[in-house]
């Protein structure tokens, strides 16, 4: 495991955000809006078991150069562990004219002790993380819903489960359970779809109380 390196070179003046990780009970530093994209897509990711942002500073000498570099996250699967470089895609595009030669050679300083280590290494570039905007903001809205799984399956669990069992349906119209208030029930609902429990048109819709929500039978019981 790894813990987040916080001290930066001229944090004053950077994009600063505080996230907090409900998956990992702590406060998230990130310094890009790149960085806190990247954050949403990891956080909302169930196959992520563990992460950490700038999780390990590495000195590597690239062509007798001695190269400084952090990596900008670790996520930990069920299979494999991945160190992360983020950068935006221009600033390592050499035919791009705003190509930026230390972000190259950081780039080559992280594969180059990645291999050496055995560990996978993976490039997320702005291009991968706003390729769809739409679902990027369907995830920034769930972040607070997450709850244990434990908890999801509580007594509401198998009321929204029962009235969606026939047909899509609207949120809003999902809401009136007897007994629990709409609220209540949308909360669940949410966290159901973190889940992917429930379903609806991620990619292409805003969610609202409006959508309309399935359920997705491969996820319900597993």
């Amino acid at each position: 495991m790894y813990s987040p390196i916080k001290e930066i070179n001229n944090e004053m003046g950077r994009n600063r955000f505080f996230a907090f990780s409900r998956r990992l009970k702590r406060e998230i530093r990130l310094y890009s809006p790149l960085q806190y994209g990247n954050w949403v897509m990891v956080e909302t990711d169930l196959s992520v078991e563990y992460y950490c942002e700038r999780p390990k500073k590495i000195v590597v000498s690239v062509a007798g150069e001695i190269i400084e570099t952090v990596f900008d996250m670790w996520i930990k699967t069920e299979k494999e562990e991945i160190f992360i470089f983020l950068r935006n895609a221009y600033e390592i595009n050499i035919n791009d004219q705003r190509v930026k030669q230390k972000a190259l050679k950081e780039l080559l300083a992280q594969q180059i002790w990645c291999k050496k280590m055995k560990y996978k290494h993976r490039i997320i570039t702005d291009e991968d993380i706003r390729s769809n905007l739409i679902l990027l903001a369907n995830k920034k809205t769930l972040i607070p819903y997450y709850m244990p799984i434990n908890e999801l399956r509580n007594e509401l669990y198998p009321l929204i489960i029962d009235k969606l069992c026939n047909e899509p349906i609207a949120i809003r119209e999902l809401e009136k359970i007897p007994g629990f208030h709409p609220i209540t029930v949308r909360n669940h609902i949410y966290a159901m779809i973190y889940y992917g429990i429930i379903k609806f048109n991620q990619n292409h819709e805003i969610i609202s109380s409006l959508s309309e929500v399935t359920i997705n039978v491969q996820e319900t019981y597993s």
